[in-house]
């Protein structure tokens, strides 16, 4: 189902997409640091569906859980405990996500 920026103002749907595909390439950091830095404000944003989008990405890109989770620890210290209790599952829910799909594939 197309976004209704998407749907009604392709122009600057289209100007963002070109943004993020520019800003998230590999650079003088990685992809894969990257994402791992939109995991973390993703949860300053409480944005659900960013968690899960970046967090999906960064596992993509190679991501451990480790690294995850210090990522997590910065949100923590900065924002308070609460981000870690609602990003739990979310993050979690990814990570078994994405061993399942590996182990598919093997």
């Amino acid at each position: 189902m197309a976004s209704i920026l998407q749907k009604y103002n392709s122009e600057v749907f289209n100007n963002l997409k070109n943004l993020s595909q520019n800003v998230m390439k590999d650079g003088a950091l990685s992809s894969k640091i990257k994402e791992l830095i939109a995991i973390a404000l993703s949860i300053a944003s409480n944005c659900e569906p960013c968690v899960k989008i970046h967090t999906r990405r960064a596992l993509q890109l190679g991501a451990t859980k480790e690294e995850i989770s210090e990522i997590i620890g910065v949100a923590v210290l900065l924002l308070g405990g609460p981000s870690d209790v609602w990003t739990t599952e979310i993050i979690e829910n990814e990570i078994n996500q994405n061993n399942l799909k590996e182990n598919q594939n093997a």
